[in-house]
């Protein structure tokens, strides 16, 4: 089972609280919860109340801290995943009152941009999907690197119901994640699908049982964090740009980048390594 407070139950570790003293970690909020796991940070989004929907003060804290997570050279590898039972059930249905009359406080654009500091992270971005995520939780999914979920999380795009049409790209994103048919169905008929569903259409990479889920992304963070930070930032780059770009510019690119990482420090280390291993 996942220590408590890897869900917002409970105090940080002894570790977590040394790092804070030294203003290592980003400011932890009553709305997203910081923790490092070694070259691993979770944020924990913690409105349980609210079922982690996003507010404007939630959206901020997030921003910032996968920009902080993003300039940290400690940190290797981010985790996503919400409090309480639920992933997150999307924007605050309070921002569209407050939209409506006038009334909010802050910057709501930022909401409707919440994928840019996910794309612009230059770390790993992992969201561990532990219950329901509904709406904008599920638009951004395909925003993240790698997106595991339990057994019991759901997924649903209530939009259509609401009047409303897709956000974050996914006229884009899911039909190349999903396939057009699936996208349609998962857009036009508002209603939720179960993990097993999501995993087999590739929206999620793999489900575990909710018991073991944070020890197997954990292990999975571990094993990315691991890898030479070089070489898992620029083949993240290229699998970006590769989404959006022809076979023949994408193997351009590749040969661009592996012009330069041919005979790298890292490129050499790990081949000692390797080499070492196998005597």
């Amino acid at each position: 089972m996942p220590a408590p407070w890897a869900f917002g139950r409970g105090p940080p570790s002894a570790r977590f609280s040394a790092a804070r003293r030294r203003g290592i970690l980003p400011p932890m909020s009553d709305v997203l919860l910081v923790q490092d796991h070694g070259a691993v940070r979770v944020l924990t989004l913690h409105r349980p109340e609210k079922k982690n929907a996003f507010d404007i003060a939630l959206t901020e804290a997030l921003w910032s801290a996968l920009e902080q997570a993003s300039a940290d050279d400690a940190v290797r590898v981010v985790v996503v995943t919400g409090a309480g039972e639920s992933f997150t059930s999307g924007a605050d249905v309070n921002l569209f009152l407050q939209a409506a009359s006038g009334t909010v406080e802050g910057d709501i654009t930022r909401v409707a941009r919440l994928h840019e500091p996910l794309r612009a992270c230059q770390k790993p971005v992992i969201a561990m999907v532990q219950g329901q995520a509904v709406g904008m939780g599920v638009t951004v999914l395909p925003h993240f690197d790698l997106v595991y979920a339990a057994e019991e999380a759901t997924f649903m795009v209530p939009f259509v119901r609401l009047g409303l049409v897709v956000e974050y790209g996914g006229s884009f994103a899911l039909p190349r994640l999903i396939g057009h048919q699936r996208t349609r169905e998962l857009l036009l008929r508002p209603r939720p699908i179960d993990a097993r569903t999501a995993e087999h259409w590739g929206l999620v990479c793999r489900v575990f049982p909710r018991a073991t889920l944070h020890d197997e992304v954990m292990a999975i963070a571990a094993d990315l964090a691991e890898q030479p930070p070089g070489a898992v930032r620029e083949t993240r780059a290229l699998v970006s740009l590769g989404e959006e770009r022809t076979l023949e510019a994408a193997i351009d690119d590749e040969n661009r980048v592996l012009a330069g990482r041919y005979g790298s420090p890292e490129n050499v280390a790990a081949v000692m390594a390797f080499l070492s291993r196998k005597r």
